[in-house]
Parts: C-alpha cells; structure tokens; sequence
C-alpha cells in the first residue's frame, strides 16, 4: 500500500507533458492537503518530473528517471542493518524516501516527518510516537524493543518498527554505503544469489549405508536430511556417521539443528556467522522447506569477486573485529588479536567503544559456540585499568556466569600476557536456539 506522498507523486508522473501543476490542484484531485501537496510539488521538482517556470508556474516535463533512494524498500533497509519487524511486514515493500534521526526536539522533528520518511530513532519513546501519528515508520537503534504502548499504537496505524542491534551511528553507516552502493548499481549479494539449488539429499528413512553409497558417488559428504514434504530435518556429514552401523537410521545420528538462512539473507551476514560459529554449511529454506544449500567456500568465493559489499562488510564492528582470532582455550571462549591505529584515540590507545566491541563479541560467540543461542546485549558494565597502546597483542576471554532461558551473564577479561588490562560484564537477554 502506498502512502499519500508516494500517490501524489505517481499522479504527477503520469500527467501528460506541458500538463500545468500547482498545489490547489493537487489536493483538490486527491483529497489532501495543501502542504502535503507542497511537499510533493517540491519533490517531483527535485526528481525531474516537473519544473517552475517564471510568470508560467509548474510544468511537467520530460525527464530521466535516475536512481534514487526510493528505489531502497523497507525490507532491504532491513536486511542492511539486519534488523527484526517487529510489525506492518505487509508494508515492507515500501521505499521511504529520506532518512530522519529523531535527535531533535519533537517540535523540530515536525517539519521532517513526512509519511514516507523513515524515523531512526533510539529508545526516545516520545519520539516513537510522535513519528508513528505522523504516520512514519520508525528504525528503532541500539537492539532496544519499544514498549506495549508504541507497538500497539504502530499495529493500530498499519505502521512499520524494525529493530536494529546496532547504535545509531552504525545504522546510519551502514545505510549510507547501502545507498552509495545502490547509486553505483551494485546490488545487495543475497543467499538466492549464490546457493546450490540442485542438492543432493537423503530421505529421513535413509540408512547410514545409504549415506556412504550417497558420498561415493558425488564425492560431497554433507547432505540435508529432508522428509516427503521437502522440510527440513537435519543434516548428516562424516562426522555424525563416523562409527555407526550401516544399517543405523540416518535420523538417529543426524545434527539436529543445523545452520539456517533464508534467500533473501545478505551474503555478508551470514559470511560472519559461518566464521565466527564455525558452520562449514548453511541450509537454504523457504516457509520451512529445503530450496537450497550454501557452504562457507561458496560465500568466501562470492565475497572476493565482489572485493566485499561495504555496507555490510566494512561496518565498524566488522572492521574492529578483522584481525581477531580464536585461541585454543578448553575452559572460556578466547579471541586474540592486535590493537591497530584504526582502533585508537588522540592518546594513541584503544578507544573504550572498541573494547566494548570486541569485548561484547567474545560473549556473543561464547553463547553461540556452547549453547547456539542468540542474545541481544542489554547492559554492559566496563572496566578499564590499563590503557592498551597500538600495537599491543591482546587476550579477551568470556566466562559465562549464569545462563537461564532469558538471561545471561558474561564475564569477559583483556590481558596482555599476564596483566589485566579491563574487565566487563555482561548482561544480555537470550534469543532463539540455531
């Protein structure tokens, strides 16, 4: 469903060229009023579909459609800052046609909301609400879940939230390369794009016999175990039927709960939770059904041919946490790596948001690699009792401390060899098992 503005301004479009076009006009022809009107004139000046000519007025005239930011919808702003709808999925389809951040009083904000803008916005509940009665669609920053009274006002008014985990600065990163990439004609790197859609799969009645008669004959041993419908039951590789019997039912030594993604997921994304997890395999799905496979080869492949999409593989984050690694730790979760320039301050050290960063990130994996849990960060408590100077090889390891069904804590402790650098703990609140 479109809104107002994007109405007006298909009538513009569509007048025939030398049609006169003025703002009594248009909100007689489509019932609005005067200043949303205005607003569209003015907008379909900008595009090119109209031009003020002195002591004649506003004309339509013929013009190249270029490229623009309306050509981004709701859900690939989503995809980009990789955000969860919270409601109005039916209008995902919608292009906002500028980006508002509600860093300004309510009444400053006024003259900005327009029903195709979208609201960044962070946990300003008064914000939330003023755009949502403007009929904007609010990006909500920081991982922050608004509250019963913004959600509920939202699904009244047909209206969109998305929840992005990251800050506002990130957010606002990560759309802006989206939208340099997209006025250069790169499209976003999709799933869809690259998986393998003529899989080879074994049935949920199938053997571990069946297994090795399947390996040897296409030389591959990971294989999706489906049921008659297509839907996913597991997945088998060499590891899971090492030791079994051959007539051992496939079922029963399958892993259960393998990686998932879905087609529309950026190749980016999902690159990072291969790496960081450890999956060698992500199983395409589709409402549940099995429509294709995708291994960690064919996503580091797709990225070196398009040298990386810099609006998901260059965020800060992900530019911080590059020259990490994992160390061998058989007791905590332990990443290592070297604090570079890019990560310091005007003192030459590591600025505190990039401890934070790779500090929250130990915890995160550590959820992932011991529970295959998700998790969003809702306090993080830091500590830092040594600055850590660029070129300093450092030792971040995550304790996990208590763990419920929506809760957990982390401790995560910097060392450089044996010297405490900082400490941090870590509280977040838990998500769906992978």
């Amino acid at each position: 469903m479109k809104t107002k503005h994007q109405q007006i301004l298909g009538f513009i479009e569509n007048l025939a060229i030398g049609s006169k076009v003025s703002v009594r006009f248009i909100a007689k022809e489509l019932d609005v009023s005067e200043g949303t009107a205005y607003r569209a004139i003015k907008e379909a000046e900008n595009k090119g579909f109209v031009r003020s000519i002195p002591k004649v007025g506003t004309i339509r005239i013929e013009g190249v459609k270029e490229k623009q930011i309306e050509d981004f919808t709701l859900q690939e702003v989503s995809q980009i800052v990789e955000g969860i709808v919270i409601c109005g999925e039916e209008r995902l389809s919608e292009c906002p046609n500028k980006f508002i951040i509600a860093a300004m009083q309510l009444n400053d904000m006024e003259r900005y909301l327009e029903e195709d803008a979208l609201c960044i916005v962070g946990n300003r509940s008064d914000a939330q609400i003023f755009a949502l009665k403007k009929h904007v669609p609010l990006l909500i920053t920081g991982g922050l879940e608004p509250t019963e009274e913004v959600v509920s006002l939202a699904q009244s008014l047909g209206s969109v939230i998305i929840i992005s985990p990251y800050d506002t600065f990130v957010v606002t990163t990560m759309i802006n390369r989206a939208l340099f990439d997209r006025l250069i004609d790169k499209d976003l790197l999709l799933v869809g794009d690259i998986m393998v859609k003529d899989v080879k799969t074994l049935s949920d009645s199938a053997t571990v016999g069946d297994w090795y008669t399947l390996s040897q004959s296409t030389g591959h041993s990971r294989f999706p175990v489906i049921d008659k419908n297509d839907s996913l039951m597991g997945i088998v590789t060499a590891v899971e039927v090492a030791g079994a019997a051959t007539n051992t039912a496939i079922t029963s030594v399958m892993n259960r709960n393998p990686f998932t993604v879905e087609q529309d997921d950026s190749v980016t994304h999902i690159s990072r939770k291969m790496v960081w997890e450890g999956w060698e395999v992500a199983v395409v799905l589709d409402k549940g059904r099995m429509i294709g496979i995708v291994s960690l080869q064919d996503v580091l492949e797709a990225l070196q041919q398009v040298q990386k999409q810099p609006q998901f593989g260059e965020t800060v984050d992900n530019l911080i946490r590059s020259g990490f690694h994992y160390v061998d730790d058989s007791e905590n979760l332990t990443i290592e790596g070297e604090v570079t320039q890019f990560m310091a301050n005007e003192f030459h050290s590591a600025s505190c948001g990039v401890l934070v960063t790779l500090m929250d990130t130990a915890g995160y994996i550590a959820l992932q690699k011991k529970y295959h849990l998700d998790a969003i960060t809702e306090n993080f408590s830091f500590y830092q009792f040594h600055p850590v100077p660029v070129g300093t090889v450092i030792r971040i390891t995550a304790k996990l401390l208590l763990v419920t069904k929506k809760n957990c804590n982390i401790e995560i402790e910097v060392y450089h060899d044996e010297e405490l650098l900082a400490k941090g703990l870590m509280t977040a609140r838990m998500g769906d098992k992978k």
